[in-house]
């Protein structure tokens, strides 16, 4: 399909986004405390060797139906939506769209992931492994640093199959109002489905991934001169890096992590103590270090 343009349709969808669909952005920026599980070394590469965060391309996560599961959702809804010229054009065009494999790669699409519940057993399984940790991060001041990025979303992952519905329902009737309005071409009108549900697709998962509780910060770059890459298992995977850190006049550098909790597999008594010190070398400071409640010995 070609590289994605940003015209007014696509932002258009974007504003839609940002008021009707993601609404608890509003929650997000009045300063939640978000959690990221991790492992102890991409923790000293996030506060000392790296400073940031590596936020990897979408297509390159551990759910292979990424992004393309909301097409399921789709052709569920879209019987409902009033016949009308704009909704064959989009049948037709979605047709091809859905078929077509990777189509949302031109997109360029990197996702963080982080949670509201700071110790999940489940999160712990999946990514904490023996050497895990959490970090918490002001969501607020996270999402609203300044970023090479062209677009920036954040919102609660939607596990619920009647809520996937009803909002990929109210976003194709949006996007077939758009198409009728502006009498789109059926190249923008290409162009205005791979952004809007490539994005949206971000934000819809598998029913199967419910007990993730996920919150998902989405970035699309504005070039590809900010993407960088890391070889795992043989591959090499692109990530974009995101900073921890904000800057003031009065107080310089300041850490956007506030707390640190240490996973229930380690050994906690030599693992809080070398992360106390660790962060009195560093002098990494108002981080607040935790424990984790899960009763687990191995």
């Amino acid at each position: 399909m070609g590289k994605v343009i940003i015209d007014e349709t696509t932002q258009e969808m974007a504003n839609f986004f940002l008021e009707h669909v993601f609404d608890n952005l509003s929650k997000i920026m009045n300063g939640p405390m978000l959690y990221h599980y991790t492992s102890m070394e991409a923790l000293n590469n996030i506060l000392d060797r790296e400073k940031c965060i590596w936020v990897t391309r979408v297509d390159f996560m551990n759910d292979y139906k990424e992004i393309s599961y909301v097409n399921e959702i789709v052709q569920k809804v879209i019987v409902d939506v009033e016949d009308s010229k704009e909704k064959e054009t989009f049948i037709s065009l979605y047709k091809d769209f859905a078929s077509t494999e990777g189509y949302y790669k031109d997109l360029n699409i990197f996702a963080f992931s982080l949670t509201e519940n700071p110790d999940s057993l489940v999160l712990w399984n999946n990514y904490g492994m023996n050497e895990g940790c959490n970090i918490g991060i002001d969501g607020k001041k996270f999402f609203g640093q300044s970023f090479n990025s062209q677009f920036t979303f954040v919102g609660r992952v939607i596990y619920s199959e009647e809520k996937q519905k009803a909002i990929v329902k109210k976003v194709i009737e949006k996007l077939l109002h758009l198409a009728r309005d502006s009498q789109l071409s059926e190249e923008r009108f290409s162009q205005a489905l791979l952004f809007t549900f490539g994005t949206l697709g971000c934000f819809i998962k598998h029913p199967a991934f419910a007990s993730e509780e996920e919150y998902r910060f989405i970035y699309i770059p504005k070039s590809n001169e900010s993407i960088h890459f890391r070889v795992s298992r043989g591959a090499f995977i692109p990530f974009i890096k995101v900073p921890v850190y904000e800057y003031d006049e009065q107080s310089g550098k300041r850490l956007l992590i506030r707390e640190i909790t240490i996973g229930p597999r380690t050994k906690l008594d030599i693992v809080r103590s070398g992360l106390e010190f660790y962060l009195t070398v560093k002098k990494l400071e108002g981080i607040e270090l935790r424990t984790s409640n899960a009763p687990l010995r191995f």
